[in-house]
Order: structure tokens, then C-alpha cells, then sequence
């Protein structure tokens, strides 16, 4: 069976004049849980979380197509590591592709952040 990696790269500061600009995209981005999980966390884990969900998508294969930003759900494990839920579209995607599991590794820099993720089998 294959690993499908994805990858993605944002400008935190492009992520934040978005938001200033509609603040309505943290609903249309981020589930409730998601938005809870960030409430208290500053805009460079919110740029982090936009770019998890864009890596996913491209270890799936796809763009947005068919999906919705709430069908891949990025959350905080108990130790703080990023954790992948696929909803049900989101889910049958991976399937189709042989993946059962998605792994997520995020790094920040001053006006960067880097999501990295591997549909595995």
C-alpha cells in the first residue's frame, strides 16, 4: 500500500488580513471543536490549522472538491500534537486510496508555518 504525503506553506501575516478582512471565515474554516481548541491560541496556530487542513487535502488527493473545511477537523492530542479527523466524505476519500489514518507534523517560524501530512495505509 502506498503513503500519500501533502504539504503546505502560509504566510501567517496573508492568513491574518484575511481574517481582519472576514471575520466570518473562522466559521466557514473551522468547526466549533476547532474553534474552541483555538480560542485562546494567537493567529499563527489559527495559519497552522488552515494549512494542516491543506496538506490533508492533498494526501487525499483533491482539492476542495466535493469536501467542506468541516469534513477534516484538526485538533490538540493530550500532549499537544496535531490530530487528523476525517468526517465521512473526508474518510471514504482516504479509504478509496487505501489510507486509513492521516499523521500531521506543523512547524512555525516568525511569519511562516508548514503542515506536513502522510494518508497512511
Amino acid at each position: 500500500m502506498a503513503i500519500y504525503p501533502g504539504v503546505d506553506i502560509l504566510e501567517i501575516e496573508r492568513f491574518a488580513a484575511a481574517y481582519a478582512r472576514r471575520p466570518a471565515l473562522a466559521e466557514r474554516l473551522f468547526t466549533d471543536r476547532e474553534r474552541a481548541d483555538l480560542s485562546e491560541r494567537g493567529v499563527q496556530s489559527w495559519a497552522g490549522r488552515f494549512a494542516a487542513k491543506e496538506a490533508v487535502l492533498k494526501a487525499l488527493g483533491t482539492g476542495l472538491k466535493g469536501l467542506s473545511w468541516h469534513d477534516i477537523e484538526i485538533i490538540s492530542g493530550e500532549s499537544g500534537e496535531p490530530l487528523v479527523l476525517l468526517g465521512p466524505k473526508a474518510r471514504a476519500l482516504a479509504q478509496a486510496r487505501g489510507g486509513s489514518a492521516v499523521r500531521l507534523s506543523l512547524s512555525h517560524d516568525r511569519d511562516k508555518v508548514v503542515a506536513f501530512a502522510l494518508l497512511m495505509p
